[in-house]
């Protein structure tokens, strides 16, 4: 039995599982599809019953893990009551328990591993180790340190370490994009009470590769970013009708480390970002252990979708 963690709304989950030729149980971590779930913990097994399905947690031999925890929407992330935080701990909680009982089975990709993967800090470290060209990054709440490090830079971009979404005044949905930065935006940088903020190195592109991983199948995109006024700095400034998508080929070389990157890392997924400069050099930038790939399958073809049922029907 395959057990699939994610939430009712993903439609990368729908694609696979129509893909699948073995049984799979789908425990969406969603508020609403919780609040109509029953599980159970008893004799050293767990049962979970969700949308009339239902399950025993000692049949799972394989896992896709897209989520990990209870997936709130703004709504739920405003909600402070001690009712909720209670409700919320519980259940992530007991999540943790039911994952650490199926430490045996085979896992895309194991929470366990994936917490530390996605840990920009020490990707860095790994990426080093596999000779990965990388860019400067620097993590810092002092003003004279930040200061230096754009002094130093040609250009420099402020990195957000978190992927939290944000409303503002107005109600819209904000999210947090790459942005250049100058000296001048740091002359009312306090001396105290500062959050640390990351800089990073402005690499000029030719054009970004987003690289998908699954078991040993390697799959790239390139992402004409350049050529859109919108996304050229972040291409998830989303601009598809300005930004062309293509499968290409992957340099061996670049092959060969990312692999040797993923096994490190205990990564069998992998969804990574990458920079090609002028003179067609590769700089990685980040590794997501549940990353998006959808949008890739759709407007270059590559077939990520079919290598990810394939993984899954191969290890249960």
């Amino acid at each position: 039995m395959i057990l699939i963690i994610t939430d009712n709304l993903d439609s990368h989950v729908d694609i696979v599982v129509k893909k699948l030729t073995l049984a799979s149980f789908r425990l969406n971590l969603d508020v609403d599809s919780l609040l109509d779930t029953k599980i159970s913990f008893e004799n050293d097994d767990w049962y979970i019953t969700q949308n009339n399905n239902s399950v025993k947690a000692s049949k799972i031999t394989c896992v896709w893990a897209r989520c990990s925890s209870v997936k709130i929407n703004l709504d739920h992330q405003n909600n402070i009551s001690n009712g909720f935080r209670l409700w919320r701990s519980e259940w992530n909680r007991t999540l943790f328990g039911l994952f650490n009982y199926l430490d045996r089975a085979k896992w895309l990709n194991s929470i366990r591993h994936a917490t530390l993967a996605d840990n920009k800090y020490y990707q860095m470290r790994v990426a080093n180790s596999h000779n990965l060209r990388f860019p400067k990054l620097i993590t810092s709440n002092n003003k004279e340190t930040l200061i230096n490090f754009i002094k130093n830079q040609n250009d420099t971009v402020v990195k957000f370490m978190s992927q939290d979404m944000y409303t503002s005044e107005k109600g819209n949905l904000l999210g947090l994009y790459v942005n250049k930065v100058y000296e001048s935006d740091f002359l009312h940088f306090q001396e105290k009470e500062e959050n640390p903020i990351t800089l990073q190195e402005y690499i000029n592109k030719k054009y970004e590769v987003r690289y998908t991983v699954v078991g040993n199948q390697h799959l790239a995109c390139k992402i004409d970013s350049q050529m859109s006024q919108r996304a050229n700095i972040d291409w998830r400034r989303y601009d598809l009708k300005n930004t062309p998508h293509y499968a290409i080929d992957i340099p061996s070389e670049i092959v060969s480390k990312v692999s040797s990157l993923m096994k490190e890392l205990n990564l069998n997924f992998g969804a990574l970002d990458f920079i090609v400069d002028e003179s067609d050099n590769w700089w990685f930038l980040e590794v997501n252990s549940s990353g998006q790939w959808l949008w890739i399958e759709d407007l270059s073809g590559l077939k990520i979708s079919d290598a990810i049922a394939h993984w899954l029907t191969e290890n249960v």
